[in-house]
């Protein structure tokens, strides 16, 4: 008896020992994937979704590869919320669920934009989830102080279902410039009228690199001009110049690193060099060499606040007018005149504190802190010489719509500048940068 319970107890041990063993086995052997079941799709093909995953059924899941996936889907910016849920099943398997949010993504909109002397209304309609395809359509008609034009696009980040770009634009615009001195005196102003042709191919090697090719067709002409008794003889020259121009232009461009969005806050850093150049070797009938060199960064603070930094760098070998760079106004820096620091080389260095001080599913109200500075030079080596430095600093509001699409309405006052002839208030749509 003594002996068959012996027996007992070490047929006991050995299959608790065995038991442990197979179980402490299954805690490190990592799961198959038994099923993919995705919830809350309407109008969204499945296959938009299936495309960003990095895992498929009858494969191995990790937790890298599911919340990598996750953020895929948040980046594509068409969903207000991306949930995995994981239901574990017999023989080391498990089923992926993911409940999805989808955003109102068909856009009709309206805008009416002040700031820096300037007025631009515009009004159309974009899809960026067109069909459900995630691929963007979209017609916009302009009005810049009372002159016509408009654009069309189509855009579509996952061409061929691969990590390929194709953007086509078709342009017919009619946009006005100011001219001002630095102090703001005005100069005069002009008119431009093009017609362009823009095609855009890029390739995602991985996520932190993107190269692509582009190319512009333009037909310019500088009509409807008016100088004024403190306009300089160069421009004066250049205003002369009224002629029907073809511009015919090759652009290089390359994007690094990457930004990871969950609806209205950004995190991480992007770097984007583009490289345009035409000539008469092209067929050109404009001689221009530019670059522009675009370095994004953002961080996630506490409270559902974000740290925003932009720094540009750009130079443009020229003599065609329409082609130096207009800063001030609408972008670049708040509290100046539309176009007032005209030039061919410029840096810009833009920064914000946005935090919110309400919040639900349909409404956030954010505030901005901002900070902008600027320099421009006739030639980029002349830049962090002795030409002067242009600043402003204020604060904003921002009304978005975690539900819409790019809904976001931006209100800015510069409370303090450098310079003359400033334009406090502009107000408008997106965030400045």
């Amino acid at each position: 008896m003594k002996q068959f319970t012996l027996l007992l107890v070490l047929l006991w041990f050995s299959f608790v020992v065995m038991s442990n063993e197979n179980y402490e086995q299954s805690l490190t052997k990592k799961p198959i994937v038994s099923e993919i079941e995705l919830q809350g799709l309407s109008r969204t093909k499945s296959k938009v979704v299936f495309r960003e995953l990095l895992f498929a059924e009858n494969e191995i899941l990790t937790t890298k590869d599911l919340l990598n996936s996750v953020q895929r889907l948040k980046n594509l910016r068409i969903f207000s919320h991306v949930i995995p849920l994981l239901q574990l099943e017999n023989n080391n398997r498990v089923k992926v669920i993911i409940q999805l949010s989808e955003k109102w993504t068909s856009i009709p909109y309206a805008n009416f934009s002040s700031g820096g002397g300037t007025e631009y209304f515009y009004a159309g309609m974009y899809d960026i989830n067109t069909l459900g395809r995630f691929f963007e359509t979209g017609i916009q008609y302009d009005n810049w102080n009372r002159k016509s034009g408009g654009v069309a696009w189509f855009h579509d980040p996952r061409f061929l279902d691969k990590r390929l770009t194709l953007q086509v634009q078709l342009w017919a615009t009619r946009k006005p410039r100011f001219l001002y001195t630095t102090s703001g005196d005005s100069q005069g102003n002009y008119v431009l009228k093009r017609n362009r042709i823009s095609l855009l191919f890029k390739k995602e090697i991985n996520e932190w690199f993107q190269p692509g090719i582009g190319f512009d067709y333009d037909s310019d002409q500088i009509i409807d001009t008016t100088q004024e008794s403190a306009i300089d003889p160069n421009t004066e020259k250049l205003l002369t110049n009224t002629d029907k121009q073809r511009g015919i232009f090759n652009t290089l461009f390359l994007q690094l690193g990457k930004l990871n969005y969950d609806n209205y806050l950004i995190d991480g850093k992007l770097s984007t060099l583009i490289v345009k150049h035409g000539g008469d070797y092209s067929g050109s009938d404009i001689n221009l060499k530019m670059f522009k060199w675009k370095n994004e960064m953002y961080w996630l603070l506490p409270h559902k606040g974000n740290a925003a930094v932009n720094l540009t760098f750009g130079a443009a070998e020229t003599d065609n007018l329409q082609h130096y760079f207009y800063i001030g106004g609408f972008d670049n820096i708040r509290g100046y005149l539309d176009g007032q620091l005209r030039n061919r080389a410029y840096w810009q260095l833009n920064t914000e504190y946005r935090i919110p001080s309400y919040k639900s599913s349909w409404l956030v109200l954010q505030h901005v802190f901002f900070i902008d500075l600027v320099q421009t030079a006739h030639q980029f080596s002349e830049l962090l010489g002795d030409t002067q430095t242009y600043y402003s600093a204020g604060t904003g509001i921002r009304i978005i719509s975690p539900k819409i699409y790019r809904f976001n309405g931006r209100f800015d006052i510069a409370l303090i500048t450098s310079g003359d002839a400033q334009s406090y208030i502009s107000f408008g749509t997106q965030q400045f940068f």
